[in-house]
């Protein structure tokens, strides 16, 4: 039990270090995340509860929120939202994927601030 508790605890640090950030328009979360230690690959929302809490996180309200699917989701066009990305990426990564100039990613940086 204790070798649990001492995993938990090393665990929370690594996820709280996340940092949600809404994009420029058509840049990828490669771009957004620079400044920030990069993007993470492990932190996407697994839920549209999950990403309700990212996208409060990073300032974004959606009047509207869809499964989404494509390969820069989670994003938004600044009203509606799109959260679950792709079954599969065929190897690319969700971090590099950017959609057109009015599209803004929802990006898990690793760090809170700027380098």
């Amino acid at each position: 039990m204790a070798s649990r508790a001492l995993l938990v605890a090393l665990l929370l640090p690594a996820c709280s270090a996340i940092t949600w950030v809404k994009s420029a328009g058509g840049a990828s979360c490669d771009q957004a995340c620079a400044a920030r230690s990069g993007c993470s690959e492990e932190a996407w929302p697994q839920s549209e509860e999950e990403f309700q809490d990212a996208a409060k996180a990073a300032g974004q309200v959606c009047e509207g929120t869809q499964t989404g699917g494509a390969k820069y989701d989670p994003s938004t066009d600044g009203r509606y939202c799109g959260w679950q990305g792709p079954d599969h990426m065929n190897g690319e990564t969700r971090c590099g994927q950017s959609g057109d100039s009015g599209t803004y990613r929802f990006c898990p940086c690793n760090a809170d601030k700027e380098l």
